[in-house]
């Protein structure tokens, strides 16, 4: 394809992104929930919001596709804090009906690093009411760009009672060095290493490791990428009980999202 053909494609996509976060969900931008389950109780215990783009001309458009180009072209900020306000609120409407539920949301490194970050979560939480304890933001090891900037934001954000989680673990190349600098509460096991549990004599002593760690120095754990009950119960047998996954669902609307909830709360099953 031409350079100026997909530089015009480029600055369409960018339009139509700009509209559609002015519109929200009649842009086709939509926000899904795949939940954090404890497989030792049931419980859904949180749910990672998850970005959904189906354009009403151009079709669904893969987040691998958007994100990048709103972090190239200065909307990412503004996508960030639609994802923030749009899932805050819905995490806010399921504690009043339900209790309290763990919202992670991963954050673009780009607005990590803007100098009002913690001012927009504020804004934000102010906004929806929600509790910072019931907000969880995940961040991937490239963050630490700016380490004084890094340490300060992550003290903020835990002086407001806001958790802190490190997607991916185990994949970049400064993961202890996140231990040792940062008040980190959760680790998630990237879904590389436990997709590989089954068939792979390398894969197995990382993942192992990775939760032997996290209990050593009382992190809470989440394992990504679940997807056969091999996994599952080679991961409860290491003493990782916190997993989420296509074994236990995939990202699903709002709506469906409250269905999964509901099935939780009618099995009797506190959820924590």
């Amino acid at each position: 394809m031409d350079l100026p053909v997909i530089q015009h494609a480029k600055e369409i996509c960018e339009q139509e992104l700009r509209k559609a976060l002015a519109t929200g969900k009649q842009g086709g931008i939509e926000i899904f929930y795949q939940p954090f389950v404890h497989v030792g109780t049931g419980q859904v215990i949180g749910a990672e919001a998850l970005t959904r783009w189906v354009h009403p001309l151009l079709g669904e458009i893969s987040p691998r596709i958007f994100v990048p180009l709103a972090e190239s072209n200065g909307l990412v900020a503004e996508l960030d804090r639609f994802v923030l306000t749009v899932a805050c609120r819905q995490a806010k409407r399921w504690l009043n009906t339900y209790g309290p539920i763990r919202i992670a949301i991963n954050i673009s490194p780009h607005s990590f690093q803007h100098a009002d970050f913690v001012a927009v979560i504020l804004n934000v939480l102010q906004e929806t009411r929600l509790p910072p304890e019931c907000l969880e933001i995940e961040l991937t090891e490239n963050i630490a760009l700016r380490q004084e900037h890094t340490l300060s934001t992550f003290a903020r954000l835990k002086g407001i009672g806001i958790k802190i989680a490190i997607d991916d673990f185990g994949t970049g190349y400064s993961s202890l060095n996140y231990l040792r600098m940062f008040p980190v509460d959760t680790l998630k096991i990237d879904q590389v290493f436990v997709q590989d549990v089954e068939n792979s004599q390398q894969e197995v002593p990382i993942t192992s490791a990775i939760i032997r760690l996290a209990h050593e120095l009382n992190l809470q754990l989440v394992a990504e990428g679940v997807e056969s009950e091999e996994q599952k119960n080679y991961l409860m047998q290491k003493d990782c009980f916190v997993m989420q996954g296509f074994l236990f669902s995939k990202p699903l609307p709002a709506d469906q999202f409250e269905q999964f909830l509901q099935a939780d709360v009618h099995s009797g099953l506190r959820r924590c």
